[in-house]
């Protein structure tokens, strides 16, 4: 799995930073995270607690959506801070090669917002699936495919 991971981020993140990432195993913890949040926020939505008639319009599923992805962009953000606040080295034996997550702020924020959009399109999946089984919001995002 973490192979085709790799794969996939490969588009879009830093070549160094992913590889950072892959050597630490940290591609599927991630991606299972973006998958957990975006679950746990439409569940809440759509079926408990947040499933009433006054929450159920277009701005509270974007406000959903939102913290979804604001919600993973900083867990993204921490966990590169604090795996580059442990300083490990990249190859003990060559202390030539630098310390693992030594890419920097915009590295970290480009990733960060790498996952955040990922994060949506996963709660917008989602969306589509749970849709049919709240009362109050069989509408959002969309009024199709449910009509």
């Amino acid at each position: 799995m973490e192979e085709s991971l790799y794969n996939f981020y490969n588009l879009f993140v830093n070549s160094a930073l992913l590889e950072d990432l892959y050597q630490e195993e940290l591609l599927s913890p991630m991606t299972w995270t973006a998958i957990g949040i975006a679950f746990v926020v439409a569940f809440a939505f759509y079926i408990w607690p947040f499933n009433k008639v006054s929450f159920s319009g277009l701005g509270s599923w974007l406000l959903m959506l939102g913290v979804s992805a604001l919600t993973l962009f900083v867990i993204t953000l921490v966990t590169c801070y604090q795996k580059a606040g442990q300083e490990l080295p990249r190859d003990e034996a060559d202390p030539e090669q630098g310390l693992l997550f030594d890419q920097g702020i915009s590295v970290f924020l480009s990733y960060a917002f790498g996952m955040a959009l990922l994060t949506a399109v996963i709660f917008f999946v989602i969306s589509m699936i749970m849709k049919n089984f709240s009362k109050n919001a069989k509408h959002r995002p969309m009024l199709w495919p449910s009509k």
